[in-house]
């Protein structure tokens, strides 16, 4: 009966087939066995035989086998050797459940899963021919594995004496995959669920981790085991056994705007307030931080995406921040609100990440049954959005050493036991730590105070220090600003009318993640002559007066920031072209850093207290002690700590200072003590 009711599908599926896919089902005789798929619209055959296509979702193996006979029927005098051709269905719109909603209801019926890649196995090899011998008569059998039910018993002379042959069987490559929902389809506090994923042949190698795929397949089950290896008789493992692959372009903006949406984005766009709107509705529950929100507001909208430079390398558009303060400053609200206002955010915390679980790592496990598997981690899995980053300063060496890379070039390598892999991670990083020491000294600066090395801090765009300030008019404001929302918040679960109300942020959080997305998809500004030459100018000037002073105050990689700064305050506002106010604004923002930040103790702007850790300051007093050792090394065979503090008081250094330098000079191996008390130059080897 069914092979009577498959020989009449394939009937069907000639007739579709010459209908709608000649030219296609030609190029793919014509490109075996290199290629052996054929791509059907699932919406051409609901148009051909809509009760075909339903049959498809619902009985999807005998309507699949139809296919490929009548794809095989169409290649009859091509010497295909063992290859076989594949129908692979495409763009099926019944059955498109969440990852998470996958259940008993569509076991054995195909489905199509938007879908995010989360880890990779090895290459397996299946049998999908398997051979058999029976040692007793000698007969031999072979089965395919996938369809025929392989007896227990020689059908010839009802022995149990089958046994495998290995060397006559075909084997197929299989590898598994394991998906979960995109996250910004999943909203608050949803945990993700992950579903084990079958590629058979030409499909393997085909997706990485972090990849957003529409996956067409199958849902199958197989009998579970326990952890002592045995079978669960009344429990069962679904997977997927797929039939398509389509990749996805991963968008921060893969959001649904009408058309009466779009209008009131554009009307508000109109708005010669709309930056300071914007920035007021960041985290809104947070008094005060007005050029953290900027900053942030100008992370969201992010630069203009896919500049190239002459030699093809390409240019970041993705702005990375961090914010370092005090204990109690709501860094973490910040970080938490901005990732629940993104329609595509992460949050981490780098306390709790395990190894690999910031980037990507290759290890084993169960997953591949013993074999590698690649495994991607929040940067890769938040590419295209935002990634969140708490307690920044104790995240692992492992994440740490491919954080650099991650944020400037945006990839992260794994090369493992052999195994050279690359993946995306186009996130932005909105990163928050505490200092070293767990309050700022006001007697230090600033970066000798973070436990990040300056390598991975020269990679931010943006870093603002949090000081908790004891002011009298601030607490207060604070106090009243966190209080006026306790008690509005008792009174809404109390249904009393009577208090003091809540100043509600000027766009709500809805509009502003569409308003977001609407810029990312449809706004890409140009940078004006002007503009330019407003960045130009403050450069050049900036870098003269830093020439006078002795000091570096911004290198040529902050030219950079200044623009995806002005792109992205361009793209707040809808604007195609990036105006001087937009310069002005990234040049402000990065004024503010400087001035907060990067400040030596004789006024002069230091953008190497931040780029090296060492400012110039400094350099020029360890510089003076170590010329001062050196002297004394060579005139008196070594220097005493008396005369190294004569000699320093004499160029202007107080003792203290002088026994600072002297100490760390010591630790870093530049000199070295081979009495107690006098001081020599190490000597290197060249000399």
């Amino acid at each position: 009966m069914g092979d009577v009711i498959v020989e009449a599908m394939k009937m069907k599926f000639d007739d579709f087939f010459e209908r709608y896919y000649r030219e296609k089902i030609n190029d793919l005789i014509i490109g075996m066995p290199e290629k052996r798929s054929l791509l059907i619209n699932f919406k051409d055959l609901e148009l051909f035989d809509p009760e075909l296509a339903s049959e498809l979702v619902e009985k999807p193996d005998m309507v699949l086998e139809a296919a490929t006979e009548s794809l095989k029927s169409k290649s009859e005098g091509v010497d295909l050797g063992e290859v076989e051709p594949h129908s692979r269905f495409y763009s099926q719109n019944i059955n498109t459940p969440l990852v998470q909603d996958v259940g008993a209801r569509y076991i054995g019926k195909m489905i199509l899963l938007d879908s995010l890649v989360v880890k990779r196995s090895e290459i397996i090899p299946r049998v999908h021919i398997g051979a058999y011998k029976c040692t007793y008569c000698g007969a031999a059998f072979k089965f395919r594995t996938d369809k025929d039910e392989v007896p227990e018993v020689c059908p010839q002379c009802k022995r149990r004496s089958l046994k495998d042959s290995p060397e006559e069987s075909r084997f197929i490559n299989l590898q598994k995959i394991a998906v979960q929902d995109p996250l910004e389809k999943l909203r608050g506090n949803s945990p993700t669920w992950q579903l084990e994923v079958w590629m058979e042949d030409d499909l393997v190698n085909t997706v990485i981790p972090g990849d957003r795929i529409d996956l067409t397949g199958i849902l199958r089950i197989r009998q579970r085991r326990n952890v002592k290896g045995k079978v669960e008789r009344d429990f069962y493992t679904m997977f997927l056994d797929t039939v398509s692959i389509m990749h996805k372009q991963r968008e921060f903006s893969d959001l649904s705007i009408s058309d009466d949406e779009e209008r009131q984005i554009r009307e508000l766009a109109k708005d010669p307030q709309i930056f300071d709107k914007i920035t007021r509705s960041i985290a809104p529950s947070i008094y005060g931080y007005d050029e953290i929100k900027q900053a942030v507001a100008l992370q969201l909208f992010g630069g203009t995406p896919g500049k190239s430079l002459v030699d093809g390398g390409l240019i970041r558009s993705d702005m990375h921040i961090l914010l370092i303060g005090d204990p109690g400053s709501a860094k973490t609200r910040v970080l938490q609100s901005v990732s629940k206002l993104v329609p595509k955010g992460i949050y981490v915390s780098g306390k709790s990440v395990t190894g690999g679980g910031m980037t990507a790592v290759a290890e084993r496990d169960e997953f591949s049954e013993g074999g590698w598997t690649l495994k991607a981690g929040a940067l890769v899995l938040g590419s295209g959005g935002i990634v969140c980053i708490d307690e920044f300063d104790k995240i692992g060496d492992e994440d740490r050493a491919s954080l650099h890379e991650a944020l400037e070039s945006q990839t992260i390598s794994v090369a493992k036991a052999g195994i050279v892999a690359t993946f995306n991670a186009k996130a932005a990083v909105l990163a928050a730590a505490n200092p070293k020491f767990g309050r700022f000294d006001p007697n230090m600066y600033p970066s000798e105070q973070f436990d990040i090395p300056p390598t991975l801090l020269s990679r931010f765009d943006l870093i603002f220090p949090i000081k908790d300030q004891m002011d009298e008019e601030q607490d207060r404001n604070i106090a009243k600003h966190i209080l006026i929302q306790h008690e509005a918040a008792g009174a809404a679960i109390a249904e009393i009318s009577n208090y003091e109300q809540v100043e509600l942020p000027p766009i709500n959080e809805l509009l502003l993640r569409k308003y977001i997305a609407f810029a990312k998809r449809t706004v890409m500004p140009r940078l004006s002559q002007d503009a330019a030459n407003k960045i130009q100018t403050y450069y050049v000037e900036l870098r003269k007066s830093g020439l006078k002073q002795g000091a570096v105050p911004i290198t040529p990689r902050q030219i950079e920031g200044l623009v995806r700064l002005a792109e992205a305050s361009a793209k707040a506002r809808l604007s195609p072209t990036v105006e001087v106010s937009d310069a002005e604004r990234g040049i402000w923002l990065s004024e503010f850093m400087l001035k907060t930040l990067a400040v030596d103790r004789g006024g002069r702007k230091d953008i190497d207290i931040i780029l090296t850790g060492m400012p110039r300051e400094k350099v020029d007093k360890i510089n003076i002690v170590l010329s001062i050792i050196r002297d004394l090394d060579d005139k008196e065979g070594g220097a005493r700590m008396h005369r190294i503090r004569e000699e320093g008081e004499k160029a202007g250094l107080d003792y203290g200072t002088i026994e600072r330098l002297v100490n760390e000079l010591d630790k870093s191996g530049d000199i070295y003590m081979p009495t107690a008390g006098l001081y020599r130059m190490a000597k290197s080897k060249g000399e």
